[in-house]
């Protein structure tokens, strides 16, 4: 019965010349998931923060205390869930929507906005550039930008691509505006100048979307749709459904299944954050597992600094005896080259190069 599923013909992830049945799938035998998809132990939970009572930022009396509330949990997790973000409801269903129906097209139509081999940049089912070990998972990425939307839209959608560039735009200017503040707030609960983070996204040449849906999998089991990694970039704002799949590593090694929570993000911090602070704030290793029943759908917005943006930790939170400096400095654009050299980031292996060892 197990070779008969392995045999399976993988329609939803296969693009024209790569006919894939469920055995490409079959991941490493080390990364086989222990847990299952709707796994959560509550106990172990990431920290859930509301932004309710600082609507009107630096004014509040309650803002220095959320600021170090978050900075808290970035160094203990490198996780956390926010409620109260202040993006419209309607913003994200309608780009949900439009994602999903998206994904829903044929093959052929999607195909219109696939990736070129030299800019992963537009549609791909699952990455067959990896040869093994293939997210079991389509994907969309794309900048942020307006007019890089509607191109792709337009290929996939013709004349009829305004609904969906109209949503992808709106949801990404809102996760614009958020990030920003979420950035403001770290420094600010950090001890360092409120734009010491932000004076450096004026540019958003380097910020993406990838958005992930997750097919259902008969072999959950010892298939993933995203390998554990962490994230290179500098803050992750992460949209997830109500299927539930992300596990985030802890210090044990041991896997946790995050509790999807209704119109929360789930935020954490990129590697360039945690060279950044001096490993102060954590960029912790995560992954995707699927399931058998559902679609699961996934969008993870990743901030970036312009090219020209030297990560190097300030002063304020280096000590030279009880906390050093652990990163060499780097232009985020050349941790750029980097990452598109090595193309797959497996665990901490993207940061790791800028170690200073001791």
């Amino acid at each position: 019965m197990a070779l008969q599923i392995e045999e399976q013909y993988v329609e939803s992830l296969s693009s024209l010349g790569h006919k894939l049945s469920v055995k490409n799938f079959i991941w490493s035998k080390e990364e086989w998931p222990a847990i299952n998809h709707d796994e959560f132990t509550d106990a172990h939970d990431i920290p859930v923060i509301s932004l309710r009572e600082i609507s009107d930022g630096r004014r509040n009396p309650n803002y220095e205390n959320v600021c170090k509330v978050m900075v808290s949990a970035c160094e203990k997790w490198g996780f956390f869930k926010l409620v109260d973000h202040g993006v419209a409801l309607e913003t994200i269903e309608n780009f949900k929507g439009s994602l999903n129906g998206l994904f829903d097209l044929p093959m052929e139509q999607k195909l219109k906005g696939v990736r070129s081999t030299s800019l992963p940049l537009g549609y791909c089912a699952t990455n067959p550039d990896y040869g093994k070990n293939l997210p079991w998972a389509e994907i969309l990425q794309l900048l942020q930008s307006p007019q890089m939307v509607v191109e792709f839209a337009t290929k996939v959608f013709g004349d009829q691509h305004q609904p969906f560039s109209n949503a992808m735009i709106g949801y990404l200017n809102a996760l614009d505006n958020l990030g920003m503040t979420i950035l403001e707030m770290l420094a600010h609960g950090l001890g360092l100048p409120d734009n010491f983070f932000t004076k450096n996204f004026e540019a958003k040449e380097a910020t993406m979307i990838r958005v992930n849906r997750y097919p259902p999998c008969p072999l959950p089991e010892k298939c993933l749709g995203l390998g554990s990694h962490s994230d290179p970039h500098t803050l992750t704002i992460l949209l997830q459904d109500d299927v539930g799949g992300l596990q985030v590593q802890m210090n044990d090694n041991k896997w946790i299944g995050i509790r999807p929570v209704p119109n929360s993000f789930i935020i954490n911090i990129g590697d360039t954050l945690e060279a950044w602070t001096n490993g102060r704030l954590r960029s912790v290793v995560h992954r995707a597992v699927v399931n058998k029943e559902k679609n699961r759908l996934s969008a993870a917005y990743f901030m970036s600094p312009s090219d020209s943006a030297t990560i190097e930790c300030p002063p304020e939170i280096v000590d030279p005896l009880f906390n050093p400096r652990k990163y060499e400095s780097f232009t985020w654009g050349d941790f750029k080259k980097q990452l598109l050299v090595q193309k797959r980031v497996v665990g901490k292996t993207a940061l790791e190069r800028y170690l200073i060892s001791r």
